[in-house]
């Protein structure tokens, strides 16, 4: 059997004079059937309700398939196209708006591609929606969530159970400013211990108990019970700090508010506030609440990771009383980049007829975080996977405004702590195709036998780069040159090649691209001919001799031609 190339037909025929004449013919056997596949879809093929609110990219590779082929994506009815990249990988973005669509269910997506010899193939992926959010429930705290000085002196276990979640997914519950974890059971319960001493030093009053889980699917449900202590206890609290309890590379640089509640302790008692070693002195209002500035300074030293907060105080008894609070320091430097744009930073025609994939990569920002991109005066928006990448697809009918000329994408995240970066990337578009010219060739297009015995220069202009190349096409065969720094190119075709040229009119075809790659081609129409004409002259005077009486009269000379046209010059020297 043939195998995959370029194959040469060839073929020769003889006629009864014995004269062989023969030809070839190149014939590309093309049987290496192309292959399309997807990459995990949302990175475990399950779409939960925070991915559902956002765009969908959907990617895969394929091979056997030219750069530039385009692949169809249907899901849910609805058809998505994008293109190869010269590697064989394809993007494209599903918008959220499409995604609302989807029920609870699991959904094919069916990908499609036929190569540039006609064979087709097609693959599938599922893609499972699971939007449904586990709930936590948290049982009755002391038997009637009122913990008494007994209980208080106990210390209390806090449990409950868990729906739409899985044994070995992590419950966080939160009491007080203190933080403890659970791991699921088999019967889908948990518990966490809370000890005296934090019991204790929270003091008298209301406290919301708080429940997070979240399932194997990534969906996040969080249970809340209020409770309260009555043990005639005086007690601290702090209040949550910057917000969230986390300090970040903004708020490093700036004063910050430690404040909280106080009960049993007299207006005007005296605090001790101690943070990274040093001390501030708040005092108690008249309200029970308590406030310490720490200065930017200060706070500008705190180290990166956990911070603990330690408020100190004696009641009205002469007891002390000590409570502390953690707050996460985060200074990591957010980064954000952007991939060169169309794979070299200009966007050329056909470029601009086709979606656009924009990608870059983050630090120190997680998944799921939004990016936002601002291309042309719209703004888009995607997400980080977890890997830190992001890419999202422009379609191509927002690309039909770009002109040409340069201009730039800017993109921004920020991460779960509040710290930010962004970037920008320019690029440039070039959507005019350059032009090209082939002047008159052989000085009046006609190609003749003595002129074909030497090499044959073709010349011309161009628009495109200096340096670019320019392929002329000539009976089957191609030349290249350069385009100069004046736009002029010339090359010259060899006299041996020219001696396969039969008389008729043949097409000189020149073609080129641009840096961009847009391309440009011009034809020029060459008459061959390359026949030389025979030319047969009659008898004179009716026997070749002129005597006596014929040399007194005119004489006729006469004669016939091949290969020669009516009008035709036809010349006569006679005797020199």
């Amino acid at each position: 059997g043939l195998s995959d190339g370029t194959v040469t037909v060839s073929v020769s025929v003889t006629d009864a004079a014995g004269n062989t004449g023969s030809g070839t013919h190149n014939v590309t056997v093309d049987t290496g059937l192309p292959s399309v596949s997807f990459n995990a879809i949302s990175d475990d093929n399950v779409l939960n309700a925070v991915e559902k609110g956002q765009d969908l990219s959907v990617s895969g590779t394929s091979a056997n398939l030219a750069e530039g082929t385009q692949v169809t994506v249907t899901l849910n009815g609805k058809n998505y196209t994008a293109t190869t990249a010269a590697d064989g990988t394809w993007s494209l973005t599903v918008p959220a708006a499409d995604l609302a669509g989807l029920g609870q269910a699991s959904y094919t997506l069916n990908a499609t591609a036929t190569n540039g010899v006609g064979n087709s193939v097609s693959n599938s992926a599922n893609l499972l929606v699971d939007t449904a959010l586990p709930t936590v429930t948290i049982n009755t705290v002391a038997g009637d969530n009122v913990i008494n000085a007994a209980e208080v002196a106990a210390g209390q276990t806090l449990s409950g159970t868990v729906a739409n979640a899985e044994a070995g997914n992590t419950v966080t519950v939160a009491i007080g400013g203190h933080s403890y974890t659970a791991t699921v059971q088999n019967n889908l319960s948990w518990s966490v211990n809370v000890p005296s001493d934090v019991l204790t030093a929270l003091g008298n009053g209301s406290l919301s108990v708080t429940a997070t889980v979240t399932n194997g699917h990534g969906n996040t449900g969080t249970g809340e019970r209020e409770i309260a202590i009555d043990a005639n206890l005086p007690g601290l609290r702090v209040d949550t700090v910057a917000g969230d309890d986390v300090v970040n590379t903004i708020e490093h640089a700036q004063n910050l508010i430690v404040s909280g509640t106080s009960d049993g302790l007299a207006p005007g008692t005296a605090l001790t506030v101690t943070v990274n070693g040093k001390d501030y002195a708040p005092t108690v209002l008249a309200d029970g609440t308590w406030r310490a500035a720490i200065p930017s300074t200060d706070v500008s030293a705190w180290p990166e990771g956990t911070v603990k907060i330690s408020v100190t105080g004696d009641s009205a008894a002469g007891n002390p009383i000590i409570i502390s609070h953690d707050v996460t320091v985060d200074l990591a430097t957010v980064a954000i980049s952007i991939n060169a744009l169309a794979t070299d930073d200009v966007i050329n025609a056909a470029e601009k007829g086709a979606d656009l994939v924009l990608s870059g990569v983050t630090t120190n920002v997680e998944a799921g975080q939004t990016v936002t991109i601002s291309l042309n005066g719209r703004i888009y928006t995607t997400t980080v996977d977890d890997s830190g990448n992001w890419t999202y697809t422009v379609p191509s009918a927002d690309l039909a405004g770009l002109k040409d000329g340069d201009a730039s994408v800017q993109v921004s995240v920020t991460n779960v702590n509040g710290n930010s970066a962004s970037a920008g990337r320019e690029y440039s578009v070039d959507a005019t195709a350059p032009s090209v010219t082939i002047n008159t060739i052989a000085t009046d297009d006609i190609l003749n036998a003595s002129e074909a015995q030497s090499d044959l220069a073709i010349s011309g202009t161009s628009t495109a780069e200096a340096g670019q190349t320019v392929t002329v096409s000539l009976n089957g065969k191609d030349y290249t040159t350069t385009v100069s720094a004046n736009g002029s190119w010339t090359l010259n075709v060899p006299a041996a090649d020219l001696a396969g040229l039969s008389d008729g009119s043949v097409t000189v075809t020149a073609s080129v691209s641009d840096k961009a790659g847009n391309p440009a081609s011009a034809d020029h129409n060459l008459t061959v001919d390359v026949t030389v004409p025979a030319v047969t002259i009659h008898t004179v005077a009716g026997d070749d001799v002129i005597n006596v009486a014929e040399h007194n009269q005119a004489q006729i000379i006469s004669g016939s031609a091949t290969g020669a046209a009516a009008g035709d010059k036809v010349t006569v020297t006679i005797g020199g």
